[in-house]
């Protein structure tokens, strides 16, 4: 996944997960040997932190839900390079935003279970009109995902886990569905949106924006929403991003897109992974305003 010429090969989802050997022996001990070399250059203080509001259109979307907005807030690292103060700062500016709905993507943690002390209180200080919402990432399948979704359960975010809520405005229905980890989790997004009326609008949450490959056919969903790329985490001049860890390169790098009949935005996050830089590539914060078409 290093450079722009270099990334994963092309694997769809697997519905039954994949357990992450390779990572925790390899990926893990070198992230968290890195890590701790890095923890003195972190500086947080002033950082810029984007928030750029991105509308999209989606068909049969009923006026009570027109303008509805949604957070995103992914990517989030807590360990030695990203500390609780950062992502607090994080969540002020959620609450200065207002939204609807904050949905978390995934990555909660970096690199080890010790990552989790004091996430609760963090996350804890997220809030929105309705709810807030997460799925889980591929780092926090290294950690253990048992271990994440409980902290999770504590600061009362509600996980969605190849599952689905439904918020009602009026006589308005809206479903928010998420899946599983990409890489390790067992991913189904049909599942996650079972039992939801075709008339219904929906939004699908799933860390990696790969899934959008991969969606079922005929499954409709009208905004998925990522993150994991880190937008490529370095800028360097001339050669691009520094990590492209999507198996479709910089297709998905950052960014709205529509793919089929889906919208796909991917946020660059608000994190980062192991070194303490985003040269070039600012932590974001995109909130996603739905709007009726015509």
């Amino acid at each position: 996944m290093i450079g722009p010429l270099f990334y994963p090969r092309r694997h769809p989802p697997s519905r039954d997960g994949r357990p992450p050997t390779f990572d925790r022996a390899v990926k893990v001990p070198i992230g968290w040997v890195v890590e701790h070399l890095c923890a003195p250059l972190a500086r947080w203080n002033g950082r810029l932190l984007l928030t750029p509001e991105v509308g999209v259109s989606i068909p049969g979307l009923l006026p009570q839900l027109d303008g509805y907005r949604i957070a995103l807030v992914t990517d989030l690292h807590r360990g030695p390079v990203v500390p609780a103060s950062w992502l607090v700062r994080v969540a002020d500016r959620v609450a200065e935003l207002a939204p609807d709905l904050v949905a978390l993507g995934g990555d909660f943690v970096s690199h080890v279970k010790r990552d989790l002390d004091g996430l609760a209180s963090v996350l804890a200080q997220f809030h929105a009109r309705d709810r807030v919402v997460a799925v889980l990432g591929n780092h926090d399948h290294w950690v253990g995902p048992d271990a994440v979704s409980a902290v999770l359960e504590r600061a009362g975010v509600t996980l969605l886990t190849n599952r689905h809520v439904l918020v009602r405005r009026g006589a308005a229905t809206l479903a928010v569905a998420g899946v599983d980890d990409f890489t390790h989790g067992a991913t189904r997004p049909d599942e996650a949106l079972a039992g939801v009326a075709p008339e219904i609008p929906r939004i699908l949450l799933s860390h990696n924006p790969d899934l959008i490959e991969y969606l079922p056919a005929g499954l409709r969903v009208d905004v998925m929403l990522s993150g994991h790329t880190h937008n490529g985490q370095l800028h360097l001049p001339w050669l691009g991003p520094l990590l492209v860890p999507s198996q479709f390169g910089g297709r998905y790098m950052q960014g709205l897109k529509r793919v089929g009949e889906t919208w796909l935005y991917v946020s660059a996050g608000v994190g980062t992974a192991a070194i303490p830089m985003r040269w070039g590539n600012p932590p974001e914060l995109p909130v996603i305003r739905l709007e009726k078409t015509g």
